[in-house]
C-alpha cells in the first residue's frame, strides 16, 4: 500500500527530469542542425528549416523521455507515488458506493455490443460486488434497424443474466453534442443515484476484478477525480489490426508507464475504461459550447481532454493507472477506417487551441491540451520541413554565387557535406524513435512466460522487426493524411460524425487507388525534385518515397484478415490474449458468435413481431409523439394509401417514435389478417 498523498512537490523533480532532458536534447540537436545548415552562412529558408527542426526534434524527443522514464518505472516494479491502495482487508471488504456503467453507441452492431456488456456483467458479478454496479446502454443511433435491434437484444440479455432493474436501456431522439451530450444527459437524469461514473465505447470490454479495483480506489482516494486504465487492442484479425495490437502490447506499457510516472495526478483522461466521480463531474465538468462555428467552434468533439481539466481545475486529481490491466477495445481494422477515425480526433484536437488559455486551468492540463494539438500539427510541420529543406536548397542555388558543381558539393553526399555530422543527426533521431521499441522488446524478452506466449523469443524479435518496417512504410502515408486533415480544419472543413468500421473486410484495390492517389503523386514529385536539386538526399529520403509510393498496396494487404490469420499460424504478431485469451475475451467472443434475431425492416419488425411491439411501445413512454411531426405527417399520408410509396429514413423513424400511429397500423394488420 502507498498512502503517501500526493502534492505537487511529488511530481515536480519526475517533471524537471523529462522535461528537462528533452530540453537538453532538443538543444544538442539544434546546435548540430544549425552547424550543418551554416556551413556556407544561414540564409532565411535555413532559419526556418532550424525552427521546424526545433519544434519536431522536441516533440519525439518528449515522447523519449517519458518513454524511458516508462522503462525504469517498469523494471522498478514499483506503483507511482500519490494513490492509496487497499490493504488485503479491505480489498476482502463489500463495496460501499454504487457505480454506473455506462456505454454510449451510435449505429453499432447490437450484437457486438450486448455481448461485451454480459460478458463485463458477468464478469463483475463473478467477484461477488454486483450489487455495487448499475448498467446504462445509451443509445444515440439514427438507424431505426439498429434501433430496434438493441431494443430487442436489450430485453433478450435481461432475460439471460436476470438484470431487470440492473440493466437499463435509453435511445435518445435527439443526439445533441453526440457521446458528450448522451453523457451530460445521462448525468442529468439519473447521476445523482450513484457515486462513479465507469465509461466505455460501443468496443470496450473490461474484466470484473479490474473494475471493482477501480471502485474501491476512488472509495479510497477521495481525492481522486478520474482513473484511467489504459485499453489494450484485442480482437481482429487483419494484418493491420494485428500490426496495432502487437504494438500496443510491445511499446503501450513503457508509454503508459512514462506518463504515468511523470504526470503523477494530473494524467489525463481518453473518453473511456476509466471511471469518475460523479459529483464534481456534474458539477465542474459541463461543457462549454465553443464560440464561432465549425470547425473551432461549435460542441467540442473530444470532450475527454476538456472534462479532465475542468476535474483538475475543481481540485480532484487525474490518474493514469496501467497497472489495473483488464482493460479493452477493438482496434481498426484498416488503415482508411483508422484515418477516418483520426479526421475527427484531428479537429477535436485542434479545437482545445481555443482552450490553452482558460483561466484557472492547471499547468499540465494546458499542456495537455498542446500534446494534443501536437500529436496531429506534427505531421504537417514534418512536411513543411522536408519540403521547406529543399526550397532552403533552391534558394542557396538561385542566390549563392557558386557554381552548380559548388553548390552540389554543399549536399549530403557532396565533398563538402558533414556527412559524419549528417549522418550523428540523423542516427541521434532514429535512436529516440526505435530505443523506446527495443527497451519494450527487452522486457519481455527478460520475461520467459510472456515472451512464449508471444511466440518465443526468436519469433518475438522477428515481429517487431516485421512491425517497425511496415510501420515505417506506414509514417509518411498518415503523415499526409494527418497534414490533410490539419489543413482542412483550418480551412473550415467540417468532419462527418458517423460511426465506426470495426468488422474485418478486404478493402479493394479501386478504393485504395481512389484515396491514395496523391500520396502516389507526392511520392514522385518528392523524389523528382530530390534527384533535380539534392540526389546526395535521395538516400535519405528513401524510406518517405517508397512508403507513399507503396501507399495502396500497403493498404490493401494489411486490411486482409487472411494475411493476418497466416501470420498469427506462423507465430508472429501474437499477443498473450491469444495464447491464454482471459475469461472475459472468452466471453464476449462466444457470445458475438451466438445468433441475433435479424431486423431487416424495422418498422415491419415492430408491426408485425408482438413482442418487438409491446417491448418498443413499453420503451417509448418517454416519447408520446414523434419530435418531427412533418415527417410523420407525411408517413402517415403513405401508410394510410395502402403503403405503396416507401418511407424515407426520416419518415419511418418518425412512425416509430409515435406510439398512437404504431398502434393504429398493427390493428389494421391483424384486422387484415383475422
Amino acid at each position: 500500500m502507498n498512502a503517501q498523498p500526493y502534492t505537487p512537490a511529488l511530481a515536480r523533480p519526475r517533471r524537471v527530469m523529462v522535461l528537462g532532458l528533452a530540453a537538453l536534447s532538443t538543444g544538442f540537436a539544434c546546435v548540430e542542425m544549425h552547424r550543418l545548415l551554416a556551413a556556407h552562412g544561414t540564409t532565411v529558408p535555413e532559419l526556418f528549416v532550424l525552427g521546424l527542426f526545433a519544434v519536431c526534434f522536441a516533440w519525439i524527443a518528449l515522447s523519449f523521455w517519458s518513454g524511458v522514464a516508462g522503462f525504469i518505472q517498469l523494471v522498478a516494479n514499483q506503483r507511482v507515488p500519490g494513490l492509496r491502495w487497499p490493504t488485503e482487508e479491505e480489498a476482502a471488504q463489500p463495496l460501499t458506493r454504487r457505480t454506473a456503467v455506462v456505454m454510449p453507441v451510435y449505429n453499432e452492431d447490437p450484437a457486438a455490443v450486448f455481448a461485451h456488456v454480459q460478458a463485463t456483467y458477468e464478469s463483475i458479478a463473478a467477484t461477488g460486488q454486483l450489487d455495487a454496479f448499475d448498467f446504462y446502454v445509451l443509445s444515440d443511433s439514427t438507424r431505426a434497424e439498429s434501433w430496434v435491434a438493441e431494443e430487442l437484444a436489450w430485453s433478450e440479455l435481461c432475460r439471460r443474466v436476470g438484470g431487470q432493474g440492473r440493466i437499463f436501456y435509453r435511445r435518445r431522439s435527439d443526439n445533441t453534442a453526440k457521446k458528450a451530450g448522451n453523457l451530460a444527459e445521462f448525468c442529468e437524469r439519473w447521476g445523482r443515484r450513484y457515486d462513479f461514473l465507469l465509461v466505455l465505447d460501443a468496443d470496450s470490454l473490461m474484466a470484473g476484478d479490474s473494475v471493482v479495483k477501480m471502485a474501491r480506489l476512488m472509495e479510497l482516494n477521495p481525492g481522486a477525480g478520474i482513473l484511467q486504465v489504459p485499453p489494450q487492442n484485442v480482437g481482429r484479425s487483419t494484418l493491420f489490426a494485428r500490426l496495432q495490437q502487437f504494438a500496443g502490447r510491445v511499446y503501450g506499457p513503457i508509454v503508459a508507464a512514462g506518463a504515468a510516472a511523470w504526470q503523477l495526478g494530473d494524467s489525463n483522461y481518453w473518453g473511456h475504461n476509466a471511471i469518475l466521480r460523479m459529483a464534481p463531474f456534474i458539477e465542474h465538468c459541463g461543457l462549454p459550447v465553443l464560440p464561432g462555428q465549425q470547425p473551432f467552434g461549435g460542441h467540442i468533439l473530444s470532450h475527454d481532454f476538456v472534462e479532465a481539466a475542468l476535474m483538475r481545475r475543481a481540485g480532484y486529481t487525474v490518474w493514469l493507472v496501467p497497472e489495473l490491466g483488464g482493460s479493452y477495445e477493438q482496434p481498426p481494422p484498416d488503415l482508411l477506417a483508422y484515418a477516418q477515425r483520426d479526421r475527427r480526433w484531428c479537429q477535436g484536437n485542434l479545437q482545445h487551441l481555443g482552450l490553452v488559455m482558460a483561466g484557472g486551468l492547471h499547468p499540465m492540463s494546458r499542456m495537455h491540451f498542446l500534446m494534443g494539438v501536437m500529436s496531429y500539427v506534427a505531421s504537417p510541420l514534418w512536411l513543411i520541413f522536408l519540403v521547406a529543406g529543399l526550397f532552403a536548397a533552391l534558394h542557396e542555388w538561385f542566390f549563392a554565387p557558386a557554381t552548380l558543381v559548388e553548390f552540389q558539393s554543399t549536399l549530403p553526399g557532396g565533398d563538402a557535406f558533414d556527412t559524419v555530422g549528417a549522418l550523428r543527426l540523423m542516427a541521434l533521431s532514429l535512436a529516440l524513435l526505435w530505443i523506446p521499441r527495443l527497451m519494450g522488446l527487452g522486457l519481455l524478452l527478460a520475461n520467459r512466460e510472456e515472451a512464449t506466449r508471444m511466440g518465443g523469443r526468436f519469433k518475438l524479435v522477428l515481429s517487431v522487426m516485421l512491425e517497425g518496417v511496415v510501420s515505417t512504410l506506414m509514417a509518411p502515408v498518415m503523415m499526409l493524411f494527418q497534414s490533410h486533415f490539419v489543413f482542412g480544419t483550418l480551412f473550415g472543413y467540417k468532419v462527418n460524425w458517423s460511426s465506426q468500421q470495426r468488422e474485418d473486410t478486404d478493402l479493394p484495390w479501386s478504393e485504395a487507388l481512389r484515396r491514395h492517389k496523391w500520396h502516389m503523386v507526392m511520392g514522385g514529385v518528392l523524389a523528382a525534385l530530390t534527384v533535380a536539386v539534392a540526389p546526395g538526399m535521395l538516400a535519405w529520403l528513401s524510406p518517405v518515397i517508397v512508403g507513399l509510393w507503396l501507399a495502396p498496396a500497403i493498404s490493401v494487404f494489411t486490411s486482409r484478415a487472411s494475411l493476418g490469420l497466416w501470420l498469427q499460424r506462423k507465430g508472429l504478431l501474437l499477443i498473450p490474449e491469444e495464447a491464454e485469451p482471459p475469461a472475459v475475451l472468452v466471453r464476449a467472443q462466444e457470445l458475438a458468435e451466438e445468433e441475433m434475431e435479424p431486423v431487416d425492416d424495422a418498422l415491419d419488425h415492430v408491426l408485425t413481431d408482438p413482442r418487438a411491439h409491446a417491448l418498443h411501445l413499453a420503451l417509448l413512454e418517454s416519447h408520446p409523439a414523434a419530435s418531427v411531426p412533418a415527417a410523420l405527417a407525411s408517413a402517415r399520408r403513405k401508410l394510410l394509401a395502402g403503403g405503396v410509396e416507401p418511407l424515407s429514413p426520416q419518415e419511418k423513424s418518425a412512425v416509430l417514435l409515435d406510439a398512437r400511429t404504431l398502434s393504429e397500423l398493427r390493428g389494421r394488420r391483424l384486422g387484415v389478417q383475422a
